[in-house]
């Protein structure tokens, strides 16, 4: 896909690269990348334990990066040795979080790559941070990820950006003979709270729901083999519904809009992104950005 030609992929040395490069790999068979950057932060003081413990018969530190870039392109090479796609090898040196979205603005790549660890203390708040301030896509691979792609759930909340997630899930799954699978979640109106609405007031409001169900799938233009699921949700996260829609359906894969209005609140506060990247889905989860719009938005804030 045109959107997609440069990837970049973080890494850290842990059990999660070989799962991270594998999917990665995998990934290239539905959507066909030019480069893919694999991009390792050697993280400034805590280094040096690490790395003796990694590497033991190195005694030099300036010979650690040599070293970790030579394991790197081991395990990059040993699934990507005959592929078409040009890989790279980046070390830096640094706080992570900092690294990649230095890295990402710098080199302005369309879709960013990284694991995630579950239970992992900290790794949602990295997470938010990076969907936060990067404007690329992000794909978040949980560690027990299928190399599938046969069904795509995507939430949508009947928006522009909604849309859009569904229109890409929907030409992935073209070459893949898959499904896509559309999700929307709403809420009978708080003005009825704590008291449930009559029968007669569920079926107007229900009514309501699929006139804009189908005003959407009009007005973007939404294949007709996309299915729709309407979910009420009653209590709870709303990611608890997008958890149980994505196993019964047996998900491969999430995909989420993110917004890009030029309101701070809109990329910045997009709560429903947020809280859907520290969800441990077990299933990956793709933010689809609008990348320019969103780096128009933060050069305008930065500057």
């Amino acid at each position: 896909m045109k959107n997609f030609e440069h990837w970049f992929v973080c890494t850290d040395l842990s059990k999660m690269d070989d799962i991270l490069i594998g999917y990665t790999h995998f990934l290239t068979s539905v959507i066909k990348p030019k480069t893919i950057s694999f991009l390792h932060v050697v993280e400034s003081g805590s280094v040096a334990q690490e790395m003796v413990e990694l590497f033991p018969d190195l005694e030099n530190k300036d010979d650690f990066e040599d070293a970790i870039r030579k394991e790197l392109t081991k395990k990059v090479n040993s699934e990507f040795e005959d592929s078409d796609v040009e890989t790279r090898i980046i070390i830096k040196k640094g706080r992570p979080t900092d690294e990649i979205i230095e890295m990402m603005n710098t080199m302005d790549p369309d879709l960013l790559v990284m694991g995630k660890k579950t239970g992992y203390v900290g790794e949602g708040v990295i997470a938010r941070r990076i969907v936060k301030y990067v404007p690329a896509s992000i794909l978040f691979v949980p560690e027990n990820s299928r190399y599938s792609i046969d069904t795509i759930l995507t939430p949508v909340d009947f928006s522009e950006q909604s849309a859009k997630a569904v229109q890409v899930a929907s030409k992935m799954m073209k070459s893949n003979n898959g499904s896509v699978r559309a999700q929307h979640i709403f809420k009978y109106p708080t003005h009825f709270f704590p008291y449930m609405p009559t029968d007669e007031e569920k079926k107007k409001i229900n009514e309501h729901i699929e006139e804009q169900k189908e005003d959407f799938i009009s007005d973007y233009s939404i294949p007709d083999d996309v299915n729709f699921t309407l979910t009420l949700h009653k209590e709870g996260r709303m990611g608890d519904e997008v958890y149980d829609e994505a196993v019964r359906n047996q998900a491969d894969l999430i995909m989420v809009g993110a917004k890009s209005s030029k309101k701070i609140t809109s990329i910045l506060r997009d709560d429903f992104t947020d809280k859907m990247t520290y969800y441990s889905f077990g299933i990956p989860l793709l933010i689809l950005k609008n990348k320019e719009k969103h780096q128009k938005f933060f050069k305008s804030l930065f500057s």
